[in-house]
């Protein structure tokens, strides 16, 4: 069985665990159903925050990801921010420069803030498709396909505030060889 000695991680000291899921792997359904009950039992994590994913459910990524409206919404809101960010930096760099510059960017204040807007803009939108890209969802999506395609089933846990990730680690870990966790 699988036993994380020290699971407390860094994401954890930086995310409410509102906004952390859990998933497990178990090979039999039994394993799985005994583990949502232990969970329900022994952290208070309420049976619809659990989600069981059988090797035959062909939909098991928007069991994983949830509501895509809203990670879209969060998308277009951190790029446009981002980007805002960007264009602030800019002209705020561009604005000091033809202030208190060299000659040349005094000289030629609207090539200045050419110059400094579009890369400001620019590195602020990449900021944001970076963080879009959720590498670290890669390990859950990817843990609970290997599951799936192997005929074996995962659990799912979508905490909410006040839950304890530890618990819920280590009650899933009594009966799982894998257990892994995730920022939503």
């Amino acid at each position: 069985m699988n036993s994380p000695a020290n699971h407390e991680n860094i994401r954890a000291a930086f995310l409410s665990p509102q906004h952390i899921q859990v998933a497990a792997v178990f090979e039999t359904a039994d394993e799985a159903r005994a583990s949502v009950t232990d969970v329900e039992h022994d952290t208070g994590v309420g049976r619809d925050q659990i989600t069981i994913v059988d090797p035959t459910d062909s939909h098991f990524s928007e069991k994983l990801e949830g509501d895509s409206e809203s990670i879209g919404r969060m998308m277009w809101n951190s790029h446009l921010i981002l980007g805002a960010v960007g264009l602030a930096v800019g002209l705020t760099i561009a604005f000091l420069l033809v202030q208190f510059g060299p000659e040349l960017t005094q000289n030629n204040p609207m090539f200045t803030f050419i110059a400094l807007i579009s890369p400001g803009i620019f590195i602020g939108l990449f900021v944001a498709g970076l963080m879009g890209l959720r590498p670290d969802r890669t390990e859950i999506i990817d843990t609970v396909r290997h599951a799936i395609r192997r005929k074996h089933y995962a659990v799912i846990v979508n905490l909410k505030k006040h839950q304890s990730i530890k618990a819920v680690v280590d009650v899933l870990s009594q009966r799982s060889r894998k257990v892994v966790e995730s920022a939503q």
